[in-house]
């Protein structure tokens, strides 16, 4: 394709390659940008813009290079004081990337005032939740490739680990919330000339959006940098299983250590690697009794770790979600086969002739799936060196930098052909109706809670609290008519005693009628149960008191006196009792009631502010990344 571009063109393309992490030696992202970045000068004019600490490492990885090596030429950019500041007191790298790119912009602006260019090129960070540097310059451009879609499923989340959980669960739900058809992605795409992608996670996400992309792994090597060497291991030695990376929870670290447990095999496990979970991974092999089987190296130089690839027979890497995935490619390169999950850039690069990939699913299952592989290969050991040639031939083909470079040229022919535009506004149609439906939801929360209150609310007024006035009623008026039984017994004339039985009537007459009331609103089971032994003792009261009130009108006073010490007290107090007992009850039913209203209140509040703040930071997401 370069002789197609001298021939058609005469002359190569000029390239703007945005490249934020770009450093040679380093691995990872900067591997990533400085490879790329490499390649693409072998057959075009390359200008690489990136940060100015990448500085040094790469005029040194300059001077290394080969003569006859085509190097691209670089220009060095840092973000705000402020920005810098935060990243290297608070860690606050992703906003200090943010605001690198935002600034980026500005500098290609002003680079394309002074140069002319055929096409520009985003390639590190390589996550696709960011903006770019390379949009909204009227020339095309490419994205990628791209990752990061890749979640952790629910059931696989390390749900005992608060940190781990809290920092995946956001990650989910920024990738929920990313695939949503709202307008950023979708404008992002109309403003890219060619999106790459390097997971089918990421590739499926965007093809939900109505968004083409293409597939093509972010990571390589140079396969003539890993010299084929001879392995040995007989049946008759213990498995040799290898993992290199970061020892974290999302790499799998418990998932292998309890797979091996389960394998029934006496295979040994190695681990190069440092991370939040070395000491809980040390915990947890010493649990399963696995100390003697398990060998932690910690963090090795590249060097030394090359050499030890060659030393063992296969490779677990079971990552609940890498883009990437540099050491599987190492692994393969030394003849490794790999047990890996099928998600991420792993389930890309292994395949059934060179590995076993475990299906996702609950942690029981992965778990039985990368004890099954640990079996296999300790059971059938002629198939690993099968596996692992064939784990050498598809970096041979598919993943060694030079071939990686023909096919990333060949879509920059692509690019720059296809036609790039430059909405305002891009309106999904699924976008409004899930903003529909979010709206709705949040509509029909509120009504519901609403209504609930206002239940309460009128169950409280037009019920709890006429029965608690009707009960308090009852209570006072009851002592006010004792309290005239004893003067009436006294009185000294005939006219005192008449009025004492008058008061005496008035105030059992409004006992009565409160309680006639009460026995109208709605009493539950335990109300009526209170309220029929209530009405019990005062029929017995009145019993009582009635022939007390006749002895009385026959001026049996001393007989009078006695009844009422012996029987009218002690009927009177269980009475008492039993109303002080309904009244207590009424008394709690209105404080419930009205702690359920203040909960309810408490829980809408709650779900507006949720939203609210929901709302708040999806816009500051999709404005500030836009």
């Amino acid at each position: 394709m370069a002789k197609d571009i001298l021939s058609t063109n005469g002359q190569r393309l000029k390239v703007l390659l945005s490249a934020y992490a770009c450093e040679p030696a380093k691995g990872s992202e900067p591997e990533v940008g400085w490879q790329w970045a490499l390649q693409m000068a072998r057959f075009h004019d390359v200008v690489v813009l990136t940060r100015s600490n990448n500085r040094a490492s790469i005029e040194a990885g300059l001077l290394a290079l080969p003569l006859e090596q085509p190097v691209p030429r670089f220009i060095y950019h840092d973000g705000g004081t402020i920005a810098r500041t935060l990243k290297r007191t608070l860690g606050a790298h992703r906003l200090y990337y943010t605001v690198w790119q935002q600034s980026a912009q500005c500098v290609v602006t002003e680079l394309l005032h002074r140069e002319t260019f055929d096409l520009l090129h985003h390639i590190t960070f390589a996550s696709f939740r960011y903006r770019t540097a390379i949009w909204k310059h009227s020339i095309p451009c490419i994205w990628g490739p791209v990752g990061g879609m890749e979640s952790i499923p629910w059931r696989l989340l390390p749900w005992r680990h608060p940190r781990e959980l809290f920092h995946e669960v956001v990650r989910n739900l920024s990738n929920i919330a990313q695939m949503t058809p709202f307008h950023i992605l979708p404008e992002r795409a109309n403003l890219t000339s060619l999106i790459l992608v390097s997971t089918e996670e990421t590739q499926r996400a965007f093809t939900a959006l109505g968004v083409a992309s293409t597939l093509l792994p972010t990571v390589g090597l140079h396969l003539a940098d890993f010299p084929e060497q001879e392995k040995k291991n007989t049946p008759s030695e213990p498995l040799r299983l290898l993992f290199v990376g970061q020892v974290i929870l999302l790499k799998g670290i418990d998932l292998m250590l309890h797979a091996l447990a389960a394998s029934g095999t006496t295979a040994e496990l190695t681990l190069i690697g440092d991370g939040s979970f070395l000491t809980g991974a040390k915990q947890l092999a010493h649990k399963l009794e696995l100390s003697s089987r398990v060998h932690f190296l910690g963090r090795k130089p590249r060097e030394e770790v090359l050499h030890i690839y060659p030393q063992h027979d296969v490779f677990l890497f079971p990552s609940l979600h890498d883009s990437g995935g540099f050491a599987v490619l190492e692994a393969m390169a030394h003849r490794l086969p790999v047990i890996c999950l099928d998600c991420g850039g792993p389930a890309i690069s292994v395949t059934s002739a060179c590995g076993v990939k475990v299906n996702l699913g609950s942690a029981k299952k992965v778990i039985a799936g990368l004890a099954d592989a640990i079996r296999h290969y300790d059971t059938d050991r002629p198939l690993i060196p099968h596996h692992g040639q064939a784990a050498r031939e598809i970096i041979r083909h598919h993943y060694d930098w030079d071939l990686k470079g023909e096919a990333m040229n060949a879509l920059y022919q692509k690019a720059t052909t296809a036609q790039t535009t430059h909405p305002r506004h891009i309106i999904q149609p699924r976008g409004l109706a899930f903003g529909f439906l979010l709206l709705l939801l949040v509509g029909i929360l509120g009504f519901l809670s609403l209504e609930s209150l206002k239940t309460k609310a009128r169950d409280l007024a037009t019920n709890t609290i006429p029965a608690l006035a009707y009960i308090g009623s009852a209570n006072s008026s009851l002592d006010q008519a004792f309290a005239r039984i004893l003067p009436s017994i006294l009185a000294e004339t005939p006219a005192e005693s008449e009025r004492s039985m008058a008061e005496l009537q008035h105030y059992s007459k409004q006992t009565t009628d409160s309680l006639e009331h009460y026995k109208t609103t709605n009493l539950d089971p335990e109300e009526t149960t209170l309220f029929h032994t209530l009405t019990q003792n005062r029929s017995a009261y009145i019993e009582t008191r009635t022939q007390v009130l006749a002895l009385v009108s026959q001026g049996k006073k001393a007989e009078a006196m006695q009844l009422y010490h012996a029987s009218l007290l002690p009927t009177f107090t269980s009475y008492k009792r039993a109303g002080d007992t309904l009244l207590t009850f009424a008394s709690k039913q209105g404080q419930t009631e009205g702690l359920a209203i203040i909960h309810i209140c408490k829980l809408t509040q709650l779900l507006v502010a949720t939203v609210a703040v929901l709302l708040f930071a999806i816009g500051f997401i999709f404005g500030f990344f836009k």
